[in-house]
């Protein structure tokens, strides 16, 4: 993540620079304080025919979210960040069949920054943007769009590389440490478990804002997995190419914290929050 000049503004690429590969790097780890407020997994039920399907060599699909509150070391509590930390697990039966799936990732939604006023009225705008099939705009989707950075869809993809340099794997298949993982792009796994590792943050209240200030996060994601060959490598924001009834097993999950102001504190939405139906001021 990068801050902008001029307007505040938060540039943020989805897939590869928003959605943080992996959890917090090691040396953050051991100087924060992360506590768990929920954890959660889903596994892709038991296939019926996959002979038919032609999918016998995957062995199973499985996703993990945890919902963190990260204090970093002499920051006051009010400051701490909520997030919410992935994965997705693909195991095939061995390293070969891992290029015969891919990932591909729909989300909906906002991030917006809200500030209290003098007054007592509290005043929100879309100050993020994101790039997504190659072009910048507000992270302000009213309808599910694909969730990438540039024109290949695949979530694992990497710009000008590989379709799947972004998994990473473990030797020991059922650890799920991803600071510590070797990227598919680095090397291949020996076995068939890889993961796509995610952080969702930049949720909380910001420090050092004339008015007090939060950024927000209002988002609904949906985690497919699809036969490769049923993943086109060029298409857009809308799916062009790709017919979500062909995949093998979807997952949804979200990151959905605002910051009330009344109250002093996050709290985790249940639904999209209405702001995210407002029309934007303008241009950044």
């Amino acid at each position: 993540m990068s801050n902008t000049t001029g307007p505040k503004t938060l540039a943020i690429a989805f897939g590869f620079l928003l959605l943080l590969a992996g959890s917090l790097n090691a040396s953050a780890q051991s100087a924060a304080s992360i506590k768990e407020l929920s954890k959660r997994s889903a596994t892709m039920p038991p296939q019926v025919d996959c002979k038919s399907a032609g999918t016998c060599d995957l062995k199973s699909v499985k996703f993990v979210e945890r919902k963190i509150k990260v204090l970093l070391p002499n920051e006051r509590a009010e400051f701490a960040s909520y997030m919410t930390d992935t994965r997705f697990i693909v195991q095939t039966t061995t390293p070969k069949e891992i290029s015969r799936y891919g990932i591909v990732q729909y989300l909906r939604g906002c991030m917006f920054e809200s500030q209290l006023l003098p007054d007592g009225t509290v005043e929100r705008d879309f100050t993020f943007v994101h790039k997504q099939f190659g072009a910048y705009s507000l992270m302000r989707h009213e309808n599910w769009v694909i969730d990438s950075s540039h024109a290949d869809p695949l979530a694992t993809s990497f710009e000008s590389y590989g379709r799947f340099d972004l998994y990473k794997w473990n030797r020991d298949p059922a650890d799920l440490d991803a600071d510590n993982a070797t990227w598919y792009f680095d090397m291949k796994p020996p076995h068939g478990t890889v993961f796509k590792s995610e952080l969702l943050a930049t949720t909380g209240l910001i420090e050092g804002t004339v008015n007090p200030s939060a950024r927000n996060s209002s988002l609904e994601l949906e985690t497919c997995l699809f036969k490769i060959a049923d993943v086109p490598m060029v298409s857009d924001a809308q799916g062009k190419g790709i017919d979500k009834s062909k995949a093998i097993w979807c997952t949804s999950w979200d990151h959905k914290f605002s910051y009330d102001f009344a109250n002093k504190t996050v709290v985790q939405d249940k639904s999209i929050h209405p702001f995210c139906s407002e029309p934007s001021r303008g241009p950044l």
